[in-house]
Formats: structure tokens, sequence, C-alpha cells
């Protein structure tokens, strides 16, 4: 990116800060932004009756946004909250696709960084069909060790699809 590119998708985001639990993303409304993560972290989970299952934690330099509710522009049945006290920039998609002339190295930062987000979905969803839950452990514990550090156990067991007794027992036969 030039720094004239730079500078116009500066010039989209907003900052935003957001206390532990407070909700960024709400189920049931239109997703129509990307969100970098400046300081904390966001939690992305779908409430299933009542229960939340836990899809992504999004760290310190990451984005997440709700591809499927910017795609369809119908409302998001994720939600994406603060897992901590956070700092979020909000970049307005509606702002940056919107402009009389779109530069080009815009639409395709935006295309990288959903390739990037989907990715990561892929990565997730790719543990459940292919590892045990003590092999998802494994994993996260290797490649992921912030989740360990920083997730409460019980958001920690809903990501990796297990009860939270059985996570504890994992967690005990790999230390």
């Amino acid at each position: 990116m030039t720094n004239e590119d730079l500078s116009s998708l500066v010039s989209y985001a907003t900052g935003r800060e957001l206390k532990k639990g407070e909700v960024l993303l709400n189920e049931g409304e239109v997703c129509r932004a990307f969100y970098l993560v400046d300081k904390g972290y966001l939690r992305t989970w779908y409430n299933k009756n009542g229960a939340e299952i836990n899809l992504s934690f999004t760290f310190e330099g990451d984005f997440i946004s709700n591809l499927k509710s910017v795609k369809s522009k119908r409302p998001s049945n994720l939600i994406i909250e603060a897992g901590e006290d956070t700092s979020v920039w909000v970049f307005d998609l509606d702002s940056m696709t919107k402009q009389p002339n779109p530069s080009p190295e815009i639409n395709i930062f935006i295309r990288r960084l959903a390739i990037r987000i989907l990715l990561a979905a892929e990565e997730h969803s790719n543990l459940f069909k292919i590892y045990t839950p003590t092999e998802r452990y494994r994993l996260i514990e290797k490649n992921h060790p912030l989740l360990l550090q920083r997730i409460p156990l019980s958001q920690l067991a809903s990501y990796l699809g297990v009860a939270r007794e059985t996570l504890s027992r994992i967690r005990k036969k790999n230390h």
C-alpha cells in the first residue's frame, strides 16, 4: 500500500473503548465493519439455546468481523464482545466501499482481511474434524498459548468443544 492508501484506510477507522463483557456486535445486528484489536481481546460466540458456544478469540494486532453478515447484509447470529477491557479500531465498510473512486489497494486489503478471517475459521473447524479433544488441547497449547494464558477455563472448554470437567482432566494429564 502507498502512504496515501494507508492514510485513506486509516481515515475510515474510529477508535472505541470497551469494558469487559461489552458487546461490539450483537446478535440481530447487521455487521458492516472490520474490527482491529489494539489492546485486550474480543470473543466471538454463538448463543445456542442459552449455551454460549465460543468460536474465536481475537487478540492484539488481529482483525475480526462477521463475514456472513457483511456479505449477505443480514442480521448476525454471532456476538462479538470484549473478553477484557479492550481498545479496538472499527473500519466502516460502508464508508470504505461507497467512495466515488475506491482505491484498488483498499479493495485488495479488504479481500485479504476476509481471507485471513476465513482461514482462521477453517483452522478452528478442522480441529473438530481431525483431532480428539486431547489432541485439540495440545495443538492449542503448542500453537496458541495465549488462549491458555488469557481465556477463562469454561470459555476455553466451549472453544474446544468439551465440557469444563473434561478439559480439567486433559490439563491434568498433560502436566
